[in-house]
């Protein structure tokens, strides 16, 4: 049991690491959500895994898990002449699109440059859609951001263009509004989760 367990558990960190890197190659040519069709050569998107991350994967591991997004209508393939192209469909989109906002908001905590402003995301989503409410909050904690009230949530870097894709994913444009502060109270307690001196 345990054992099956592991082995779920490695399988869907490989398929996340697919996700992960398909939104790599196409965030390098500065897209911000991919391409209706996509079009990466299945070779190309292997050797770029593997190259990444050498620990334990193999091609055929990979190729296994392709297949298996593929069943799950996340992927669809495409051969063509002598190649075969990896597209996204819409759940496969939504997933890369979701992977490279995480990207980018890394990057922007990693460059650590604080111009004392806080930049605040808040919601006011109607009790009848409380699953995409729920959905925003988890969504919203997993890119990094800090909750500050329950639908107030903030973070300290320019990221107005993140949150208007953040509303594109959740279709909630009409709840979630977009603030700038100067000074916000107990903000010592924001500070010491990201970290700023």
């Amino acid at each position: 049991m345990g054992q099956q367990i592991r082995k779920k558990l490695a399988y869907g960190v490989l398929t996340d690491l697919i996700i992960e890197s398909i939104a790599e190659l196409f965030m390098e040519s500065g897209r911000y959500s991919p391409p209706p069709k996509l079009g990466i050569i299945l070779g190309n998107l292997l050797k770029a895994i593997l190259e990444q991350k050498r620990n334990n994967i193999t091609s055929d591991k990979l190729k296994r898990a392709i297949r298996s997004l593929k069943k799950r209508k996340i992927i669809y393939l495409e051969e063509k002449e002598d190649k075969v192209f990896v597209h996204l469909d819409d759940q496969g989109r939504s997933k890369v699109f979701e992977y490279s906002l995480k990207m980018l908001i890394d990057f922007k905590k990693k460059k650590k440059i604080w111009n004392k402003k806080w930049f605040l995301v808040f919601f006011d989503v109607p009790e009848i859609e409380r699953n995409k409410r729920d959905y925003l909050r988890r969504y919203l904690k997993k890119l990094g951001f800090y909750q500050y009230q329950q639908s107030v949530y903030l973070f300290p870097y320019e990221c107005e263009k993140e949150v208007e894709q953040i509303k594109k994913i959740v279709e909630g444009a009409k709840y979630i509004k977009y603030i700038v502060a100067e000074k916000i109270e107990d903000e010592e307690s924001a500070k010491r989760f990201f970290r700023l001196s």
